[in-house]
């Protein structure tokens, strides 16, 4: 059994309070200090440590792996408030155990929108993985985990040899997900699945004193995925589930230290990065005709789209976004990507109600759904102002 630990590194441009009296007022939409002051916050309870146990698990253990994704707004804002972060992240990859997965620049849901969106994003991240770590990945994730058979095209064209996908009941049809598939319409292409219930067991219930498996320890997760039966075992989750989600207090830190130990009185089982399986040989075809994530209980995009609100937005985004293309301007595209960011549409959740619920309210920093839905349209209204000022055509104050 090899096990696939990945972790995801993202933090958004979050948006600064903005009236309809801002609108033409040349404000900024994002909130650089507060941006800046979070992500600040988050390194050094999360980041740092987290980065510090990894980087003494790969030096004292040959065999660990690990696989990682950082988008490029968590760059872009790590450069400005933790440079040492990059520093660090770019250490663990010259080990040649770290192997880094492409995405969209902006964790955006781009694959929704007319091309070349998605290719352009892509290929920004591409560059910005080449520029700042020096790497050159083959394997490729959508926001959120996001995967459909369309998409399986998009990564063929784009010559990945492998996405990652949520390991979801209702895609599988009875199979494991312990084990390669690669995509029916695109055969080149292998997918490596997350297994929900291990990795839901860290990434959420760890600190939870009311799991009837609480306390979590390395020997007995260790064990659990010896016992798991299968090829491979993908353990996906967010980086922030090391310090952020689960704080230091909770044991997540030591948890996470002792395990790659735990995992060694196991014969059966290494560790391997999503590129070191990612050419094997796959066991059967997976077709997944509908788009399918890893958020919430449908594993769909209910998230984002899922009511009237986040719909809305969205669609207006897609239409101020053939403006934008057209003035040619690139902080008007550059703030219209940011904007694309899958954030905002998850903060203007309203339906769901019990544990999704409560994650996306953790999440957001409004009042309200419909907060966080005025808030994102006078910004993007605001843009769209200056678009069609761009292209020469009047507007009203």
């Amino acid at each position: 059994m090899r096990i696939l630990l990945y972790l995801h590194l993202h933090q958004p441009w979050r948006l600064a309070r903005f009236r309809f009296l801002d609108l033409g007022s040349g404000r900024s939409y994002f909130d650089l200090e507060r941006n800046l002051a979070l992500f600040r916050g988050i390194s050094e309870r999360c980041y740092r440590p987290a980065l510090e146990r990894l980087a003494a698990l790969l030096e004292a253990d040959p065999g660990f792996r690990l696989s990682l994704s950082v988008t490029g707004t968590f760059v872009e804002q790590a450069r400005l408030a933790a440079p040492d972060v990059l520093e660090r992240l770019a250490a663990l990859v010259r080990t040649g155990r770290v192997a880094l997965v492409a995405e969209t620049y902006y964790h955006s849901l781009a694959f929704l929108l007319p091309a070349p969106e998605l290719a352009e994003e892509v290929a920004l991240h591409r560059a910005l993985l080449r520029e700042e770590f020096g790497a050159e990945p083959k394997v490729l994730r959508m926001t959120e985990l996001a995967y459909s058979d369309d998409l399986a095209r998009f990564a063929e064209a784009e010559r990945f040899r492998a996405m990652l996908a949520e390991g979801w009941d209702r895609a599988l049809r009875g199979q494991p997900p312990t084990h390669l598939y690669c995509a029916a319409p695109a055969p080149t292409v292998n997918l490596l699945l997350r297994h929900y219930p291990l990795s839901d067991d860290v990434g959420f219930r760890f600190s939870s004193r009311e799991w009837s498996e609480y306390p979590l320890t390395a020997d007995k997760y260790a064990r659990w995925i010896a016992a798991t039966p299968g090829e491979l075992v993908g353990l996906f989750m967010d980086f922030e589930t090391f310090g952020e989600h689960h704080p230091a207090s909770s044991g997540i830190l030591d948890f996470l230290s002792a395990l790659p130990a735990e995992v060694r009185r196991h014969p059966q089982l290494t560790w391997a990065t999503v590129e070191e399986v990612a050419d094997g040989r796959p066991r059967a075809p997976l077709s997944v005709p509908y788009t399918m994530s890893w958020a919430d209980e449908n594993r769909d995009l209910g998230a984002w789209l899922g009511n009237d609100l986040q719909r809305s937005a969205f669609e207006a985004a897609k239409k101020v976004g053939v403006l934008v293309r057209r003035a040619g301007e690139e902080a008007i595209l550059t703030d219209w990507r940011r904007l694309l960011t899958s954030d905002h549409f998850y903060y203007m959740y309203v339906s769901g109600h019990g544990a999704d619920q409560s994650v996306h309210q953790y999440f957001s920093s409004y009042d309200s759904p419909y907060d966080a839905y005025a808030n994102y349209m006078n910004a993007l209204t605001d843009l769209r102002r200056r678009a069609l000022e761009r292209l020469g055509v009047p507007t009203l104050r």
